[in-house]
């Protein structure tokens, strides 16, 4: 092919050229940063060594998110948190086909016709002849919820290479005889036996001072490995920093005037008919409106609420819901019930729990000098969110996307402080600034010597650069005492606490340790977190009966004895039952295989983040921050009750 090739172009240099220039801007936009490139458009969020994953693909996770949170949250607000979650399954999903690509798995047209098929058939595509609907009639149905025939199959082939690759690392793990006698004791073995735990105190353990301190740091000093770690320099405002004076009592007169109907309560009394489709609404409303009928005819409507409401809290309330303020019911209800003048029954009402009929009992407003401190505090910090807000946008425009802060800042009289080193997994923020998580998290998306957007904090608002990043490394003990410190009295307390059980130990009193507690006839596979701990499983294994086991540690930290009182040997392998342990021993293994392969991939993949060169561009793990930080749509939810 190559020769042929070559003939066609031999002594004809300028269409070669030609083609060849193609050839080489292709590659130069394919290859380039995707700063701003056509390449890495707003649609595109991630990609995942070499396998797009786009806005559209987001919508299928975020949407089964909106269906479990509800129609009644606030899925504005959650869709931020809705994306992110969404980009990381689908990264994991990506994740899986890229390790079973690795693997050799291949997954045939055959076999994937023949899963689309049967999910077909069992979404019911399937006309009187028993035959699938036609391709067209089935892509119209599926479009309205937002699917198609071809996603179905991209996603029906990426679940079968994903099933392929657990089948074939679960055929490749060797199971022995040991083995599998080990796993039949475990899972089928009934053991009884008392045990007593205590806690280690390291509250009681003094300080021993930098010496040991540092001894100790350099001993075992590999537990302390942190890092990444990044430095950031930053000008963060508060109402103290910018020191505002108060409201004034006429700025608070001038908002109480403009929000006085968000401080009436209404007293209502409501009896609901549950109804959750078209059906049950249509029933709800007649009964409802014959209800109505029979109240403003004089039946009393609190004992009626009582006998016939479907709202749980009715039998001891009689409908009564007590005062409310703008807000805190549903729009359609709270509407209707302002509506009201008291006393009046309203028509029926629907909301997301059914249909009501309102009736209202009272009215009453605060007054101004109830609430004006309150509103004072509002408008008071609402001032200062302006001001700061608007401090801190000069500065960002002053400094530019990777400017000088300092220079900047000084220019508008600000203050730059410079921030302790902070890890990605920081869960407090950044030292000195609370409430600042989000900052963290920002800091790591950003580059070294970017300037960030403004960030809130718990009492204000920040702006930052990053200064550096430090590279893994064991901090000096200066920068991390309190966790040394930690780790050292509970070593040392654990340490007590052990040689004490041991001695008193020694005549065979376990309350010595603690209050024993009986477990009677279990197996250790049904003792959870405790019986997967390998000392303590060996300890249950071969501790005679009638005998202690040695002190250990459990995961939680604790000491624990036991005492075997009792033992019932597990039934003896049949072929049947053998055939499904190896099978069950083996799909544990495989997974616990292919998590960590997975892991491994992600932390490789995450190392190579950029598109600067050919491998970063297949073998790597990129997130458009651009496209993720503009925002996350709230997915469609109409149909969301099918």
């Amino acid at each position: 092919m190559l020769r042929n090739f070559r003939q066609v172009f031999k002594g004809n240099q300028a269409p070669m050229a030609v083609v060849m220039m193609v050839v080489l801007l292709g590659m130069v936009a394919y290859l380039a940063p995707s700063h701003g490139s056509p390449d890495a458009p707003d649609n595109i969020v991630a990609r995942v060594f070499g396998r797009d994953i786009t806005r559209h693909d987001l919508e299928g996770p975020m949407r089964e998110m909106a269906k479990r949170l509800g129609k009644d949250a606030d899925l504005e607000s959650l869709a931020p948190l809705m994306q992110n979650q969404a980009v990381s399954q689908l990264v994991q999903a990506k994740l899986v086909e890229e390790l079973a690509e690795r693997h050799g798995i291949v997954v045939t047209d055959g076999e994937i016709k023949n899963a689309l098929e049967a999910q077909l058939r069992r979404f019911g595509f399937v006309g009187q002849d028993n035959k699938l609907m036609p391709s067209a009639e089935i892509n119209d149905t599926l479009r309205e919820h937002g699917m198609s025939l071809k996603q179905m199959e991209t996603d029906l082939a990426a679940t079968l290479a994903g099933q392929k690759l657990f089948q074939q690392a679960a055929t490749q793990v060797p199971v022995d005889d040991a083995w599998l006698n080990l796993e039949n004791r475990v899972r089928n073995e009934k053991i009884s036996f008392e045990a007593a735990t205590q806690a280690p105190d390291p509250s009681q353990v003094p300080d021993p001072g930098p010496a040991k301190l540092e001894a100790f740091l350099k001993d075992s000093g590999a537990r302390f490995q942190t890092g990444p770690r990044r430095v950031i320099a930053y000008v963060a405002l508060t109402p103290a920093a910018l020191a505002l004076p108060p409201a004034d009592d006429a700025a608070v007169k001038a908002v109480y005037d403009g929000k006085k109907g968000q401080f009436t309560e209404l007293k209502a009394s409501h009896i609901l008919f549950k109804a959750e489709n078209d059906a049950q609404v249509a029933e709800a409303m007649k009964k409802a409106l014959d209800l109505r009928a029979k109240l403003l005819a004089g039946q009393d409507f609190n004992k009626t609420a009582e006998a016939v409401s479907e709202d749980p809290s009715a039998k001891g309330n009689k409908g009564d819901l007590g005062w409310f303020q703008s807000g805190q019911m549903q729009k359609p209800f709270e509407q209707a019930a302002v509506a009201l003048k008291i006393g009046e029954i309203s028509q029926p009402v629907r909301t997301s729990f059914g249909i009501h009929l309102i009736r209202l009992e009272g009215r009453r407003e605060k007054t101004f000098d109830q609430v004006k401190e309150e509103l004072r505090g509002q408008l008071t910090r609402e001032r200062f969110e302006t001001k700061a807000k608007d401090k801190l946008q000069q500065l960002v425009k002053k400094t530019g996307d990777r400017g000088d802060l300092n220079a900047a800042a000084k220019n508008l009289g600000l203050k730059v402080q410079t921030s302790p080193a902070f890890t990605r997994d920081s869960a407090t923020g950044v030292e000195g600034l609370p409430g600042s998580q989000g900052a963290v998290g920002e800091a790591f998306r950003l580059d070294v010597g970017q300037v960030s957007k403004i960030q809130k904090t718990q009492d204000g608002f920040m702006v930052f650069r990053v200064q550096e990043e430090r590279p893994i490394a064991i901090p000096p003990l200066a920068e991390i005492k309190d966790q040394v410190l930690e780790a050292w009295k509970v070593e040392e307390a654990r340490r007590i606490l052990l040689a004490k059980a041991q001695d008193a130990l020694k005549g065979g009193d376990l309350k010595a340790v603690g209050v024993p507690k009986p477990e009677t006839a279990v197996t250790i596979q049904s003792l959870g977190a405790l019986g997967q701990h390998p000392g303590i499983r060996k300890a249950l294994l071969d501790t005679a009966v009638g005998q202690l086991t040695p002190p250990l540690w459990t995961p939680d930290g604790k000491l624990w004895v036991a005492r075997i009182q009792a033992r019932t040997p597990a039934e003896p392998l049949t072929f049947a039952t053998r055939k499904a342990l190896v099978e069950q021993v083996q799909q544990d293994v495989a997974q616990k295989l292919l998590q960590a392969e997975l892991k491994a991939l992600e932390q490789d993949g995450n190392l190579h983040p950029g598109f600067s060169s050919l491998y970063g561009r297949f073998n790597g793990i990129w997130r458009n921050k651009e496209a993720l930080g503009n925002g996350a749509s709230v997915p469609d939810l109409s149909g969301l009750d099918d």
